[in-house]
Protein backbone atom coordinates (compact mmCIF):
# COMPACT_ATOMS: atom_id res chain seq x y z
CA UNK A 1 0.00 0.00 0.00
CA UNK A 2 1.11 3.53 -0.80
CA UNK A 3 0.35 4.60 2.77
CA UNK A 4 3.20 2.37 4.00
CA UNK A 5 5.66 4.55 2.08
CA UNK A 6 5.00 7.35 4.56
CA UNK A 7 6.81 5.33 7.22
CA UNK A 8 9.78 4.72 4.91
CA UNK A 9 10.47 8.43 4.34
CA UNK A 10 12.54 8.99 7.53
CA UNK A 11 14.41 5.73 6.91
CA UNK A 12 15.96 7.27 3.80
CA UNK A 13 17.92 9.60 6.04
CA UNK A 14 19.01 6.65 8.17
CA UNK A 15 20.28 4.96 5.00
CA UNK A 16 22.23 8.10 4.07
CA UNK A 17 23.91 8.17 7.49
CA UNK A 18 24.74 4.47 7.42
CA UNK A 19 26.27 4.76 3.94
CA UNK A 20 28.14 7.98 4.85
CA UNK A 21 26.53 9.74 1.89
CA UNK A 22 25.23 12.79 3.74
CA UNK A 23 27.09 16.09 3.69
CA UNK A 24 26.02 16.79 7.29
CA UNK A 25 25.12 14.06 9.73
CA UNK A 26 23.69 16.61 12.16
CA UNK A 27 21.29 18.11 9.60
CA UNK A 28 20.20 14.69 8.38
CA UNK A 29 19.48 13.55 11.93
CA UNK A 30 17.24 16.58 12.40
CA UNK A 31 15.49 15.79 9.11
CA UNK A 32 14.94 12.19 10.25
CA UNK A 33 13.24 13.45 13.41
CA UNK A 34 11.12 15.84 11.35
CA UNK A 35 9.94 13.16 8.91
CA UNK A 36 9.53 10.66 11.72
CA UNK A 37 7.22 13.06 13.57
CA UNK A 38 5.14 13.52 10.40
CA UNK A 39 4.91 9.75 10.00
CA UNK A 40 3.75 9.63 13.63
CA UNK A 41 1.00 12.16 12.91
CA UNK A 42 -0.11 10.07 9.94
CA UNK A 43 -0.12 6.91 12.08
CA UNK A 44 -2.13 8.47 14.92
CA UNK A 45 -4.76 9.76 12.51
CA UNK A 46 -5.02 6.30 10.95
CA UNK A 47 -5.65 4.88 14.42
CA UNK A 48 -8.22 7.54 15.32
CA UNK A 49 -10.12 7.45 12.03
CA UNK A 50 -11.61 3.97 12.17
CA UNK A 51 -15.11 4.94 11.02
CA UNK A 52 -16.68 7.47 8.67
CA UNK A 53 -18.04 9.29 11.68
CA UNK A 54 -14.56 9.58 13.20
CA UNK A 55 -13.18 10.92 9.89
CA UNK A 56 -15.90 13.58 9.77
CA UNK A 57 -15.27 14.58 13.39
CA UNK A 58 -11.56 14.99 12.69
CA UNK A 59 -12.26 17.17 9.65
CA UNK A 60 -14.77 19.27 11.60
CA UNK A 61 -12.30 19.73 14.46
CA UNK A 62 -9.61 20.89 12.05
CA UNK A 63 -12.05 23.26 10.35
CA UNK A 64 -13.17 24.74 13.66
CA UNK A 65 -9.55 25.36 14.64
CA UNK A 66 -8.73 26.87 11.24
CA UNK A 67 -11.74 29.19 11.45
CA UNK A 68 -10.60 30.46 14.84
CA UNK A 69 -7.17 31.05 13.34
CA UNK A 70 -8.75 33.02 10.49
CA UNK A 71 -10.64 35.21 12.97
CA UNK A 72 -7.39 35.78 14.88
CA UNK A 73 -5.57 36.60 11.65
CA UNK A 74 -8.22 39.14 10.63
CA UNK A 75 -8.18 40.71 14.09
CA UNK A 76 -4.38 41.08 14.03
CA UNK A 77 -4.25 43.01 10.76
CA UNK A 78 -2.84 46.51 11.36
CA UNK A 79 -2.87 46.02 15.12
CA UNK A 80 -0.43 43.28 16.16
CA UNK A 81 2.82 45.12 15.32
CA UNK A 82 4.41 41.74 14.69
CA UNK A 83 3.40 40.24 18.04
CA UNK A 84 1.57 36.91 18.16
CA UNK A 85 -1.65 37.35 20.14
CA UNK A 86 -0.49 40.97 20.62
CA UNK A 87 1.81 39.66 23.39
CA UNK A 88 4.74 37.70 21.97
CA UNK A 89 7.13 39.51 19.60
CA UNK A 90 7.83 37.41 16.53
CA UNK A 91 10.72 39.41 15.12
CA UNK A 92 8.70 40.08 11.97
CA UNK A 93 6.75 43.24 11.04
CA UNK A 94 3.51 41.26 10.64
CA UNK A 95 2.02 38.03 11.90
CA UNK A 96 -0.88 36.03 10.52
CA UNK A 97 -2.69 34.29 13.38
CA UNK A 98 0.32 32.45 14.89
CA UNK A 99 2.29 32.31 11.62
CA UNK A 100 5.11 34.80 10.96
CA UNK A 101 4.94 33.98 7.22
CA UNK A 102 1.96 34.86 5.03
CA UNK A 103 2.86 31.95 2.73
CA UNK A 104 2.76 29.40 5.55
CA UNK A 105 -0.54 30.82 6.78
CA UNK A 106 -1.97 30.60 3.25
CA UNK A 107 -0.85 26.96 2.99
CA UNK A 108 -2.62 26.20 6.26
CA UNK A 109 -5.83 27.77 4.92
CA UNK A 110 -5.50 25.93 1.60
CA UNK A 111 -5.96 22.69 3.55
CA UNK A 112 -9.01 23.90 5.50
CA UNK A 113 -10.94 25.95 2.93
CA UNK A 114 -12.12 23.00 0.78
CA UNK A 115 -13.54 21.31 3.89
CA UNK A 116 -15.63 24.39 4.70
CA UNK A 117 -16.75 24.83 1.08
CA UNK A 118 -17.76 21.20 0.62
CA UNK A 119 -19.56 21.10 3.96
CA UNK A 120 -21.43 24.26 2.93
CA UNK A 121 -22.68 22.91 -0.40
CA UNK A 122 -23.53 19.52 1.11
CA UNK A 123 -25.49 20.84 4.10
CA UNK A 124 -27.13 23.91 2.58
CA UNK A 125 -28.55 26.54 4.89
CA UNK A 126 -29.12 23.98 7.64
CA UNK A 127 -25.52 24.63 8.71
CA UNK A 128 -25.03 28.36 8.16
CA UNK A 129 -21.63 28.47 9.80
CA UNK A 130 -19.91 26.58 6.96
CA UNK A 131 -20.47 29.41 4.43
CA UNK A 132 -19.36 31.86 7.11
CA UNK A 133 -16.22 29.83 7.82
CA UNK A 134 -15.47 29.61 4.09
CA UNK A 135 -15.72 33.37 3.71
CA UNK A 136 -13.59 34.13 6.77
CA UNK A 137 -10.86 31.73 5.63
CA UNK A 138 -10.83 33.14 2.11
CA UNK A 139 -10.78 36.78 3.21
CA UNK A 140 -7.94 36.14 5.65
CA UNK A 141 -5.74 34.74 2.87
CA UNK A 142 -6.46 37.72 0.61
CA UNK A 143 -5.60 40.05 3.48
CA UNK A 144 -2.40 38.12 4.20
CA UNK A 145 -1.31 38.93 0.60
CA UNK A 146 0.24 35.61 -0.34
CA UNK A 147 0.18 35.64 -4.14
CA UNK A 148 0.14 31.89 -4.70
CA UNK A 149 -2.10 31.39 -1.67
CA UNK A 150 -4.66 33.86 -3.02
CA UNK A 151 -4.63 32.22 -6.45
CA UNK A 152 -4.93 28.68 -5.08
CA UNK A 153 -7.69 29.53 -2.61
CA UNK A 154 -9.61 31.28 -5.39
CA UNK A 155 -9.13 28.19 -7.55
CA UNK A 156 -10.42 25.98 -4.71
CA UNK A 157 -13.48 28.19 -4.28
CA UNK A 158 -14.28 28.22 -8.01
CA UNK A 159 -13.61 24.48 -8.42
CA UNK A 160 -15.80 23.32 -5.53
CA UNK A 161 -18.67 25.71 -6.24
CA UNK A 162 -18.49 24.83 -9.94
CA UNK A 163 -18.51 21.13 -9.10
CA UNK A 164 -21.51 21.66 -6.85
CA UNK A 165 -23.43 23.41 -9.63
CA UNK A 166 -22.64 20.67 -12.13
CA UNK A 167 -23.62 17.97 -9.66
CA UNK A 168 -26.81 19.82 -8.77
CA UNK A 169 -27.73 20.08 -12.45
CA UNK A 170 -27.09 16.39 -13.19
CA UNK A 171 -28.54 14.84 -10.03
CA UNK A 172 -31.93 13.19 -10.13
CA UNK A 173 -32.40 13.46 -6.37
CA UNK A 174 -35.95 14.32 -5.31
CA UNK A 175 -34.60 16.74 -2.72
CA UNK A 176 -34.94 20.41 -3.58
CA UNK A 177 -31.70 21.93 -4.89
CA UNK A 178 -32.63 25.47 -3.83
CA UNK A 179 -30.72 25.31 -0.55
CA UNK A 180 -27.53 24.35 -2.35
CA UNK A 181 -28.08 27.04 -4.98
CA UNK A 182 -28.54 29.65 -2.28
CA UNK A 183 -25.31 28.57 -0.59
CA UNK A 184 -23.41 28.58 -3.89
CA UNK A 185 -24.53 32.18 -4.37
CA UNK A 186 -24.02 33.16 -0.74
CA UNK A 187 -20.39 32.08 -0.38
CA UNK A 188 -18.91 34.38 -3.07
CA UNK A 189 -21.01 37.27 -1.76
CA UNK A 190 -19.83 36.78 1.81
CA UNK A 191 -16.25 36.25 0.65
CA UNK A 192 -16.40 39.46 -1.39
CA UNK A 193 -17.88 41.34 1.57
CA UNK A 194 -15.20 40.21 4.04
CA UNK A 195 -12.46 40.75 1.44
CA UNK A 196 -13.69 44.31 0.84
CA UNK A 197 -13.48 44.97 4.58
CA UNK A 198 -9.97 43.50 4.82
CA UNK A 199 -8.77 45.03 1.57
CA UNK A 200 -7.13 43.29 -1.36
CA UNK A 201 -4.84 46.10 -2.50
CA UNK A 202 -1.70 44.52 -1.07
CA UNK A 203 -2.13 41.18 -2.81
CA UNK A 204 -3.04 42.90 -6.09
CA UNK A 205 0.12 44.96 -5.86
CA UNK A 206 2.20 41.83 -5.26
CA UNK A 207 0.53 40.09 -8.21
CA UNK A 208 1.72 42.93 -10.42
CA UNK A 209 5.40 42.34 -9.54
CA UNK A 210 7.55 42.19 -12.66
CA UNK A 211 9.44 39.04 -11.65
CA UNK A 212 7.78 36.97 -8.90
CA UNK A 213 10.36 34.20 -9.37
CA UNK A 214 13.38 36.32 -8.55
CA UNK A 215 15.75 34.39 -6.23
CA UNK A 216 13.47 31.33 -6.41
CA UNK A 217 14.56 30.68 -9.97
CA UNK A 218 18.25 30.60 -9.07
CA UNK A 219 17.67 28.38 -6.04
CA UNK A 220 15.62 25.88 -8.03
CA UNK A 221 18.18 25.69 -10.84
CA UNK A 222 20.92 25.07 -8.28
CA UNK A 223 18.86 22.31 -6.63
CA UNK A 224 18.33 20.67 -10.02
CA UNK A 225 22.08 20.65 -10.58
CA UNK A 226 22.56 19.11 -7.14
CA UNK A 227 20.05 16.37 -7.98
CA UNK A 228 21.75 15.67 -11.30
CA UNK A 229 25.12 15.43 -9.54
CA UNK A 230 23.94 12.71 -7.11
CA UNK A 231 20.65 11.40 -8.53
CA UNK A 232 20.41 8.12 -6.58
CA UNK A 233 21.18 9.05 -2.99
CA UNK A 234 21.35 12.85 -2.81
CA UNK A 235 23.52 14.95 -0.53
CA UNK A 236 21.64 14.17 2.67
CA UNK A 237 18.24 15.12 4.00
CA UNK A 238 18.24 18.69 5.28
CA UNK A 239 21.64 19.56 3.80
CA UNK A 240 20.58 21.93 1.02
CA UNK A 241 21.83 25.07 2.87
CA UNK A 242 25.24 23.47 3.40
CA UNK A 243 25.71 22.18 -0.16
CA UNK A 244 24.01 25.02 -2.05
CA UNK A 245 27.09 27.34 -2.17
CA UNK A 246 28.90 24.74 -4.32
CA UNK A 247 26.15 24.97 -6.93
CA UNK A 248 25.10 28.62 -6.60
CA UNK A 249 24.73 30.34 -9.95
CA UNK A 250 24.38 33.80 -8.40
CA UNK A 251 25.38 35.40 -5.12
CA UNK A 252 22.66 36.82 -2.87
CA UNK A 253 23.21 38.85 0.32
CA UNK A 254 21.16 36.45 2.46
CA UNK A 255 21.10 32.88 3.70
CA UNK A 256 19.66 30.20 1.41
CA UNK A 257 17.72 28.14 3.94
CA UNK A 258 15.51 26.32 1.41
CA UNK A 259 15.04 25.92 -2.33
CA UNK A 260 11.57 27.50 -2.48
CA UNK A 261 10.55 24.33 -4.29
CA UNK A 262 10.12 21.35 -2.01
CA UNK A 263 10.12 18.84 -4.87
CA UNK A 264 13.45 20.10 -6.21
CA UNK A 265 14.87 20.12 -2.68
CA UNK A 266 13.74 16.53 -2.10
CA UNK A 267 15.61 15.47 -5.24
CA UNK A 268 18.71 17.44 -4.22
CA UNK A 269 18.76 16.17 -0.63
CA UNK A 270 17.66 12.58 -1.23
CA UNK A 271 18.00 11.92 -4.93
CA UNK A 272 15.19 11.07 -7.29
CA UNK A 273 14.19 7.89 -5.37
CA UNK A 274 13.48 10.03 -2.29
CA UNK A 275 11.45 12.45 -4.40
CA UNK A 276 9.29 9.53 -5.59
CA UNK A 277 9.07 8.19 -2.04
CA UNK A 278 7.49 11.44 -0.83
CA UNK A 279 5.43 12.10 -3.95
CA UNK A 280 3.83 8.65 -4.35
CA UNK A 281 1.51 8.67 -1.26
CA UNK A 282 0.12 12.03 -2.39
CA UNK A 283 -0.18 11.02 -6.04
CA UNK A 284 -2.01 7.80 -5.15
CA UNK A 285 -4.50 9.80 -3.07
CA UNK A 286 -5.46 12.08 -6.00
CA UNK A 287 -8.25 9.85 -7.44
CA UNK A 288 -9.91 9.70 -4.03
CA UNK A 289 -9.49 13.46 -3.58
CA UNK A 290 -11.45 13.97 -6.81
CA UNK A 291 -14.31 11.99 -5.29
CA UNK A 292 -13.94 13.62 -1.87
CA UNK A 293 -13.42 17.37 -2.46
CA UNK A 294 -12.60 17.93 1.23
CA UNK A 295 -9.09 16.81 0.35
CA UNK A 296 -8.51 19.19 -2.55
CA UNK A 297 -6.26 21.18 -0.23
CA UNK A 298 -3.62 18.48 -0.67
CA UNK A 299 -3.54 19.21 -4.40
CA UNK A 300 -3.17 22.90 -3.62
CA UNK A 301 -0.28 22.18 -1.27
CA UNK A 302 1.45 20.05 -3.90
CA UNK A 303 1.24 22.99 -6.30
CA UNK A 304 2.27 25.54 -3.68
CA UNK A 305 5.30 23.39 -2.87
CA UNK A 306 6.55 24.17 -6.38
CA UNK A 307 7.31 27.75 -5.31
CA UNK A 308 7.72 27.46 -1.54
CA UNK A 309 8.59 24.95 1.20
CA UNK A 310 5.45 23.97 3.19
CA UNK A 311 6.79 20.47 3.94
CA UNK A 312 9.66 21.95 5.92
CA UNK A 313 7.40 23.87 8.32
CA UNK A 314 5.98 21.63 11.09
CA UNK A 315 3.03 23.96 11.68
CA UNK A 316 1.95 23.28 8.08
CA UNK A 317 3.33 19.83 7.31
CA UNK A 318 1.75 18.26 10.40
CA UNK A 319 -1.68 19.28 9.07
CA UNK A 320 -0.71 18.03 5.61
CA UNK A 321 -0.02 14.55 6.93
CA UNK A 322 -3.04 14.64 9.23
CA UNK A 323 -5.33 15.35 6.26
CA UNK A 324 -3.52 12.73 4.20
CA UNK A 325 -4.14 10.26 7.02
CA UNK A 326 -7.85 11.07 7.08
CA UNK A 327 -8.10 10.54 3.32
CA UNK A 328 -6.36 7.17 3.46
CA UNK A 329 -8.55 6.13 6.36
CA UNK A 330 -11.70 7.15 4.46
CA UNK A 331 -10.43 5.31 1.40
CA UNK A 332 -9.81 2.17 3.47
CA UNK A 333 -13.30 2.36 4.96
CA UNK A 334 -14.82 2.72 1.51
CA UNK A 335 -12.88 -0.26 0.16
CA UNK A 336 -13.90 -2.40 3.14
CA UNK A 337 -17.54 -1.44 2.63
CA UNK A 338 -17.37 -2.31 -1.08
CA UNK A 339 -15.83 -5.69 -0.33
CA UNK A 340 -18.54 -6.42 2.25
CA UNK A 341 -21.27 -5.54 -0.28
CA UNK A 342 -19.75 -7.86 -2.88
CA UNK A 343 -19.91 -10.86 -0.55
Amino acid sequence: MASALVYLIPLWGVLQILTHSTASTFETREAILHWGALAGVFFLVQIAAQTNSACQHLLDAFLAFATLMAILCLAEFNSSNGAVLWLFPSGYPEVFATFPSHNNYAQFVELALPIALWRAVRNGLRAWWYPLASSLLYASVIGAASRVGALLCTAELVAILGYALVRMRNTQSPRSPHATLEVVAMIPLLAALFTAVVGGEKVMQRLRDNDPFIVRREYILSAVEMAKSRPLIGYGLGTFPDVYPQFAIRDFPFYANHTHNDWAEFAADGGFPFLLLVLTPFAVAIPFVLRCPCGIGLLAIMLHACVDFPFSRPAVSAWIFALLGVLYAARRIELDRNRAEER
